[in-house]
């Protein structure tokens, strides 16, 4: 059986590779980079490009947007989707403003400075991990601000897909217990209002929870595989 993972903002497919060891070897992983493109729909098709025939389905973060995407174009494809650390809905005016805020500001030359200085999005007792922050650095200087440009304008020009979540695939939902960038509440709501989702919240774990909790989260998905038709 193959899972394909889609990464988030900041991320190029390596922020799985600990995910991807933890996995049983029955499950084969694929963890593409996405591409510098400017619309969902764009990503979206660029994922379907390289993916298998049928697929499981992982989209953290930003990459639960691109995965939502992939779902409205070719569900027959997908054999059951997983959000990680993400939503359906659309921006707020708000979350609008800010990420307008944030391509304006954009600085090449001190991008990765800024993409990986801050700590916030860590669980507290992950915060002062040397190898979790050395990590992030690394994916970010690998994900490049060309990338960051064009994925941010991608997330603000994205399309509410609630309606996606009507239990036509099996759903599994994993939050961090302390994501403070995806509010936990908020995704506690979207997952229960979604229709044959399994909701499980990762201890430990921030909104990075692919680096924080990797042996949880290969856990997680396996068990939910395993029940999954």
């Amino acid at each position: 059986m193959d899972i394909v993972f889609i990464p988030g903002l900041n991320n190029t497919g390596d922020v799985f590779r600990d995910v991807s060891a933890a996995l049983p070897a029955h499950l084969r992983s694929h963890c593409p980079d996405l591409p510098p493109l400017e619309h969902i729909e764009a990503l979206a098709d660029a994922v379907l490009a390289a993916a298998p025939a049928r697929f499981y389905l992982a989209g953290y973060s930003f990459g639960g947007y691109v995965a939502l995407g992939v779902l409205e174009k070719a569900r027959e494809r997908v054999r059951g989707l997983c959000l990680m650390g993400s939503s359906a809905r659309a921006d707020s005016d708000a979350q609008k403003l800010k990420r307008q805020q944030a391509i304006q500001s954009l600085d090449a030359a001190t991008y990765v400075d800024t993409a990986s200085s801050s700590v916030a999005p860590f669980h507290p007792d992950n915060r002062q991990r040397p190898d979790l922050v050395a990590r992030r650095r690394e994916l970010a200087s690998a994900y490049g601000a060309q990338r960051y440009l064009a994925h941010v304008r991608a997330t603000l020009q994205r399309q509410d897909r609630s309606h996606l979540l009507d239990g036509s695939v099996p759903m599994l939902w994993l939050a961090g217990s302390h994501d403070a960038v995806v509010p936990v509440q908020q995704q506690a709501e979207e997952a229960a209002q979604a229709r044959h989702c399994r909701y499980v919240e990762i201890p430990g774990a921030g909104h990075l929870l692919p680096l924080e909790q990797p042996q949880a989260v290969a856990d997680a998905l396996s068990r939910w595989i395993v029940r999954t038709p």
